[in-house]
C-alpha cells in the first residue's frame, strides 16, 4: 500500500510542476494529460485494495467504502477523459470539448457516494443511512443548479449546442461540490467528530475544490471544465486519510429532525428561486424553473416518507411486538381520554400463573406461543368496547368503562377461569391459568387531582399482589389494604434510613437489656439484648413489627451489627462498674451466614468483651435454613471461644439430630412450654426431660417467659440453671437497667428481687 500512494505521489508532484511552471500550457496538455493518467491509476490501485480493507459491516467500514467510491469514479473520469485528451492532440481531432464535458459530468457524480459516505459517518447502527439524505442532497443540487442559472450570465436559449451543454455540466459540479462542503462542515459540526483529524482534512480537501470551482464560475468561465489537478488532489486526500488513525468520536443515531429542517431549506430555497426568476420578465432563464421544480419534487416526495415514518415509529410506539396488542404507553393514553371524558374506568391486571417456570422448563419461545395464545384467548371473552393490552413479560391490562365495580369483577371472573392450554415440547398439555387485580376510578372522582392512569394501574397492580396472595385469583382494590402496604413500604425505608445513620440524626435503632438469673441463688449471670427502635413518629418499636422487614430487604446484618456494637459497649462499661455479665445477642439465618460476621465478632470482642461472655442465640428453624452450612458457620465461631445458645427449643422439628452435632453451649426453653409447665404434666414431663439430656451433654439450659413466682418454682425443681422473664424484669434499656441491677444487688433478699413497675 505504500508503494501506491509513493507511485501516486510522484505522479502527483509531477502534475503540478507540469501545471505550475510550463510556459505554453497547450503545448504541453498530453504531457499533463499523462500525469492526470499516472495519478488516476494510481488511486484506483490503491482503492481496489483498500475496498478488501473495508469489507465489514461497521460504520466505519460503510462510510468509507461509499467515500472510496467517489475516489474511484473520479479517478476513472480523469483517466478516460485525459486519455481522450492525448489522443485527440495526437491525431488532431477535436475532442477536448467532448472530453471536458464527460469529465465535469464524472465530478457531478462523484460527489454522490461522497455525500452519503460523509452522511454515514455519523450514524450509530450498521446500514441506518436515512434514505431520506440522499434525497434532501438530490433536492439541495437541483436548488442549487436552478439558483446558478438565476444569477449566471447564461445563454438565453441553452441546450442548443455543446457550449450550453458545457455550461450547465460545470453548473451541476459547482453545485455538486458546495454541497458536499456544506455537508463536510455539518458533520463536522454536529456529528460529533470533532476530534477525529480525518474528517479536517477530508473538509479542507473539498474545500479547495469548492473554492476552485466557485471561482471559475464566478470568473464567467462556465465552459472551463473542472481542474483535474485539483479533483485529483482531493482524490489523493481522502484515499490518504484512510493511513490516519481515526480519533474520538461520538456518533449520533439517527433522528429525523435534521433532515426535516434540511428539506424545509431546500424548500424555501426552491420556491425563492422560482419567485425570483419569474421576477425577473425581461429575462427568465427558462431552465431555473425547471431545476428549482425538480428539487421541490425530490424535496416533497421526502416530506412524504417522513409523515410515513413518523406514522409508523407512532404505530410501532403504541403497539406490542410479540401479540400486537396496544401496549402501555397506548393503555395509559386510552386511561386519560376516558378520564378527561369524566367516564368511570375500570382497569383489570392480568397476571399468569407459572410463566416463569414454562419459560425455564420449555424455552422462551414456548412462552411466547403461551403469550400469543392468551391475548387471543382474553379477545375473546372481553364486552365490546373493551382494550386489551399488554403492559409486559407475562402482565396483560382491560380497560373497561363506563361500567360499575360489579360487573368489573363479573368479567374478571370470567376471564380468570379460562385456563390456556400448551402443549410443550415433551407431549404434555400444562394449563396455565391467571390472576387477576380489578380498580375502578368512577365518574365522580374523574375530575379529582389523584384520578390519572398512573393511579388507575398502582391500584390495579396493589390489588393484583393482594389476590395472588390471598390465593383469590381475582381482588379488589382495598383502599384501606394499600394503605397497610403504603405505610409498610414507608417503614422499611424509615429503617433503612434509621440504619445509615446520617450525621445529625439522632441514634433510633437502641439496645434493651433482660436479666438472666441463676434458679438456685437469684444471682444475675446475664442478660439478652434486645432491639427496640425509636422510631420519631411512632414512639419505641417492638422486634415483631420492624424484624421481617429488615430480613426480607436485605438490611438484618447491618441491624445486627449495630445492636451487637452498642450492646458490647454496655457490657463493658458494666464491667467496669463492678457487674460482669454474660450478653447475649440474637442471630437470624442470614446473619449466620454471612461472611463479614466473624469480622464482626472480632471488633466486639476487641471493645474489651471477653469472648466467654459473648453469646449467639440462633433459633431451631434458622438453623434448618442451610443445615450444612449453618452448622460449619456455628462451628468456626464455636472455636473463637464465643458461646452458643439454641433460642426456642422444642418448637423446630429436627431438635434431637441437631444436638449430636452442633457446638451448642445453652438451650433455651421456649416460653410456649413454661407457660403450661405448672399445669400440664405432660409439659412438666418434657421439660425435665430436655434439662436431663443437656445436662448430660454439658449443655446450660436457660428457661424463658417467667412471668410468676409458681412457674419459676417449677423450673428450679425440675433442674433449670437459669430464667428469664417478666418476674424478674421487663427488658430494660441500659441506664435504668444499671439502677435495677444495683438495686437488687442492695435487696436483703437475693431471692425476693426488687420489682421494677417499667413497661417498655
Amino acid at each position: 500500500m505504500g508503494l501506491v500512494f509513493g507511485a501516486a505521489g510522484s505522479a502527483w508532484l509531477v502534475l503540478l510542476v507540469m501545471s505550475f511552471f510550463s510556459g505554453d500550457k497547450s503545448a504541453h496538455r498530453p504531457l499533463g494529460a499523462i500525469a492526470c493518467d499516472l495519478v488516476a491509476v494510481g488511486l484506483l490501485v490503491a482503492v481496489a485494495q483498500l475496498l478488501s480493507r473495508y469489507s465489514g459491516a461497521s460504520e466505519e467500514d460503510q462510510a468509507w467504502r461509499l467515500i472510496l467510491s467517489g475516489v474511484a469514479l473520479i479517478a476513472g473520469f480523469a483517466l478516460v477523459t485525459q486519455s481522450l485528451g492525448v489522443l485527440g492532440a495526437w491525431v488532431s481531432r477535436p475532442w477536448s470539448g467532448a472530453s471536458d464535458l464527460a469529465f465535469s459530468v464524472g465530478c457531478a457524480l462523484a460527489c454522490a457516494p461522497v455525500y452519503r459516505g460523509l452522511v454515514h459517518w455519523n450514524r450509530i447502527r450498521p446500514g441506518s443511512t436515512d434514505p431520506g439524505e440522499a434525497l434532501n442532497g438530490l433536492g439541495a443540487f437541483f436548488v442549487a443548479v436552478a439558483f446558478g442559472n438565476l444569477l449566471l450570465p447564461w445563454s438565453p436559449h441553452p441546450l442548443s449546442g455543446l457550449r450550453e451543454w458545457q455550461e450547465q455540466a460545470s453548473l451541476a459540479t459547482g453545485a455538486a461540490i458546495v454541497i458536499l462542503f456544506g455537508t463536510a462542515m455539518t458533520v463536522t459540526a454536529v456529528g460529533g467528530l470533532l476530534r477525529d483529524p480525518r474528517i479536517w482534512i477530508v473538509t479542507a480537501a473539498i474545500g479547495a475544490v469548492c473554492a476552485g470551482q466557485v471561482a471559475a464560475l464566478l470568473a464567467e468561465q462556465a465552459t472551463r471544465p473542472p481542474s483535474a489537478a485539483l479533483w485529483l488532489f482531493m482524490a489523493t486526500v481522502l484515499t490518504s486519510c484512510t493511513l490516519i488513525a481515526p480519533g474520538a468520536g461520538n456518533l449520533q443515531a439517527l433522528n429525523h429532525q435534521a433532515t426535516v429542517v434540511g428539506a424545509m431549506v431546500v424548500m424555501v430555497g426552491g420556491v425563492t428561486v422560482v419567485i425570483a426568476n419569474a421576477a425577473l420578465v425581461h429575462d427568465q432563464r427558462r431552465l431555473t424553473p425547471c431545476f428549482a421544480a425538480a428539487g421541490l419534487l425530490v424535496v416533497s416526495l421526502r416530506m412524504v416518507k417522513v409523515v410515513q415514518d413518523v406514522a409508523q415509529i407512532r404505530r410501532e410506539a403504541m403497539t406490542d411486538d410479540l401479540t400486537g396488542l396496544p401496549n402501555r404507553r397506548a393503555l395509559l393514553s386510552a386511561i386519560e381520554d376516558a378520564l378527561l371524558a369524566e367516564s368511570s374506568a375500570s382497569l383489570l391486571i392480568v397476571d399468569l400463573e407459572r410463566f416463569k417456570m414454562i419459560n425455564d422448563r420449555y424455552g422462551h419461545a414456548t412462552g411466547d406461543l403461551l403469550l400469543q395464545d392468551m391475548a387471543r384467548t382474553l379477545a375473546a371473552d372481553l364486552p365490546e368496547g373493551a382494550l386489551l393490552a399488554r403492559l409486559g413479560g407475562d402482565e396483560f391490562a382491560v380497560l373497561l368503562t363506563d361500567i360499575d365495580i360489579d360487573e368489573a369483577l363479573e368479567v374478571a371472573n370470567t376471564l380468570t377461569h379460562k385456563a390456556i392450554p400448551l402443549e410443550c415440547g415433551d407431549g404434555y398439555l400444562v394449563y396455565v391459568k391467571s390472576n387477576i387485580g380489578v380498580a375502578t376510578i368512577n365518574s365522580a372522582e374523574a375530575d379529582s387531582a389523584e384520578a390519572d392512569s398512573g393511579e388507575l394501574l398502582r391500584r390495579a397492580d396493589t390489588a393484583l399482589d393482594q389476590a395472588k396472595t390471598a390465593g383469590t385469583r381475582v381482588c379488589e382494590y382495598d383502599r384501606a389494604l394499600d394503605a397497610a402496604k403504603h405505610e409498610r413500604l414507608s417503614l422499611i425505608e424509615d429503617l433503612r434510613s434509621a440504619l445509615e445513620g446520617f450525621p445529625g440524626q439522632d441514634e433510633q435503632i437502641v439496645v434493651y437489656y433482660q436479666p438472666q438469673i441463676l434458679a438456685a441463688t437469684g444471682v444475675v449471670v446475664g442478660v439478652e439484648a434486645l432491639v427496640r427502635w425509636a422510631h420519631p413518629r411512632r414512639g419505641i418499636l417492638a422486634p415483631d413489627a420492624f424484624i421481617d422487614l429488615a430480613e426480607q430487604n436485605g438490611l438484618m446484618a447491618s441491624l445486627t451489627a449495630r445492636v451487637m456494637r452498642q450492646a458490647a459497649i454496655h457490657a463493658v462499661g458494666w464491667r467496669a462498674a463492678g457487674h460482669r455479665l454474660r450478653l447475649s445477642v440474637n442471630l437470624s439465618a442470614t446473619c449466620l451466614n454471612d461472611p463479614d460476621l466473624p469480622s464482626l465478632i472480632d471488633e466486639v470482642l476487641g471493645q474489651g468483651l471477653d469472648a466467654g461472655d459473648l453469646v449467639l442465640e440462633v433459633t431451631e428453624t434458622s438453623l434448618m435454613t442451610d443445615a450444612e452450612q449453618s452448622l460449619a458457620a456455628l462451628k468456626r465461631l464455636a472455636e473463637r471461644g464465643v458461646g452458643i445458645s439454641i433460642d426456642d427449643y422444642g418448637t423446630g422439628y429436627s431438635s434431637l439430630s441437631y444436638l449430636n452435632d452442633l457446638p451448642a453451649t445453652e438451650l433455651k426453653i421456649d416460653r410456649s412450654f413454661t407457660s403450661r409447665i405448672v399445669r400440664d404434666p405432660r409439659t412438666a414431663a418434657i421439660v425435665a426431660g430436655t434439662v436431663e439430656l443437656a445436662h448430660r451433654l454439658g449443655i446450660r439450659i436457660v428457661a424463658e417467659g417467667i412471668e410468676d413466682e409458681e412457674t419459676l418454682t417449677a423450673m428450679r425443681e425440675l433442674g433449670c440453671d437459669e430464667t428469664q422473664g417478666y418476674f424478674h424484669s421487663r427488658p430494660l434499656p441500659d441506664t435504668l437497667f444499671l439502677h435495677w441491677l444495683q438495686a437488687r444487688e442492695d435487696a436483703s433478699d437475693s431471692h425476693t428481687p426488687a420489682q421494677f413497675a417499667i413497661n417498655s
